[in-house]
């Protein structure tokens, strides 16, 4: 016979069974819940069936599946807690923010230290080394680029003038006279303090 329960929980199962002695001969359990429901398969027995062996070819059992549970509403999304101290966000420093003053004082430092060093190497070797003037370029661009803080074009320009002027200055002195040889040293001079203060 079939017979079908219904759980407290409000759970349906049904399951065949053929009872002995108007007993259900196992117990049964609410397939949700887990609520033991032999008690009500008993009284549904006692009211439906007469009582009868048990077959010899054993029990079937047949259970429904649980009800899919319902949701009410999406869970809420995760958001990972604040961060105890956070970090300001880093700004782009403003044209105005610079030192344009300080980026010409760096220049003319640098020139100046590259044109003494050159000088003071020449005398003290006694050997005129004219591609010795990239040494103030160098020297002129990471000076005006130090003070000002930064780079631009413009303070590219103002170092490479410096450069030009103080290599052309130190050879004159170094010399006596201009080598146009010595225009290489000087292109190369301007071009590496330009490039030193534009960052390129």
């Amino acid at each position: 016979m079939e017979l079908k329960v219904q759980c407290n929980c409000g759970q349906n199962y049904k399951f065949d069974v053929e009872p002995v002695n108007g007993q259900m001969p196992f117990t049964v359990n609410c397939p949700t819940c887990g609520v033991d429901g032999t008690s009500s398969a008993n009284s549904m027995i006692a009211q439906t069936a007469p009582v009868t062996a048990p077959p010899p070819g054993g029990l079937r059992i047949n259970r429904t599946e649980p009800a899919p549970a319902t949701v009410s509403a999406a869970p809420p999304a995760f958001a990972p807690p604040p961060l105890a101290n956070p970090k300001p966000p880093v700004r782009p420093k403003q044209a105005a923010e610079f030192n344009t003053g300080l980026g010409l004082l760096g220049a003319f430092l640098g020139a100046a230290l590259g044109s003494g060093l050159m000088i003071g190497f020449s005398i003290l070797v006694g050997f005129r080394f004219p591609l010795l003037g990239v040494g103030i370029g160098a020297l002129t661009g990471y000076g005006a680029k130090l003070l000002y803080k930064g780079t631009s074009n413009t303070l590219g320009l103002v170092a490479g003038c410096f450069a030009l002027l103080a290599v052309t200055g130190t050879l004159f002195f170094i010399y006596g006279t201009f080598p146009i040889i010595s225009i290489i040293s000087v292109v190369v001079s301007v071009s590496v303090s330009y490039r030193i203060a534009t960052g390129s």
